[in-house]
C-alpha cells in the first residue's frame, strides 16, 4: 500500500462520517473532504496532521460514529469515486475554499462559536464584515473560509 492510498482511505473515511452524521450524504461528505483537503493547501499540516486534529476544529464536543454502509451503497461508492480527485485536487471544490464546516443547530463549543462564527473584522477595507464568512451551505451545515 502506498501512504497516498492511506491517506485517502482516512479522508474518504472522515468525509462518510461527517456526511451520515449530517445527514447529506455523498455531497456533504465530499464538502467535508474538500475542506479537509484545503487545510492541507493551506499550511494546517500534512494530511496526517490535518486528520489527526480535526477534533480542534469541531463545533461538535465528540466524533459522530463511524459506521460503513455495505460496499454497494451508492452513496459510499460515488464518494470513493470522488476521494482521488479530493485528494489531488482535480475534483471541484463544493465547499467552495472552507476550512471550517459545522451544523448550525448543533454547536456544542463555544470556543468554535467564538473564533470561527462570531469575530468580525475591525478595520480595514473590510471592517464589520465576519471574519471567517460562510461560504457554502448545504441546509444547516455551513462552511466558512
Amino acid at each position: 500500500m502506498k501512504v497516498e492510498d492511506l491517506q485517502q482511505s482516512l479522508l474518504v473515511s472522515v468525509g462518510w462520517r461527517f456526511g451520515q452524521s449530517y445527514g447529506g450524504g455523498h455531497l456533504a461528505a465530499q464538502m467535508v473532504m474538500s475542506t479537509i483537503a484545503n487545510r492541507v493547501r493551506a499550511g494546517f499540516g500534512s494530511w496526517f496532521d490535518v486528520i489527526h486534529k480535526i477534533p480542534d476544529f469541531m463545533a461538535e464536543k465528540e466524533l459522530p460514529p463511524l459506521e460503513f454502509p455495505t460496499v454497494w451503497d451508492g452513496s459510499f461508492v460515488k464518494l470513493l469515486h470522488v476521494v482521488g480527485g479530493v485528494f489531488e485536487g482535480s475534483a471541484t471544490d463544493l465547499s467552495k475554499g472552507a476550512l471550517y464546516f459545522c451544523d448550525l443547530n448543533h454547536i456544542e463549543r463555544s470556543d468554535f462559536k467564538a473564533k470561527i462564527i462570531d469575530p468580525i473584522k475591525m478595520d480595514g477595507p473590510n471592517a464589520g464584515e465576519r471574519q471567517h464568512p460562510i461560504v457554502a451551505c448545504m441546509n444547516s451545515l455551513s462552511f466558512f473560509r
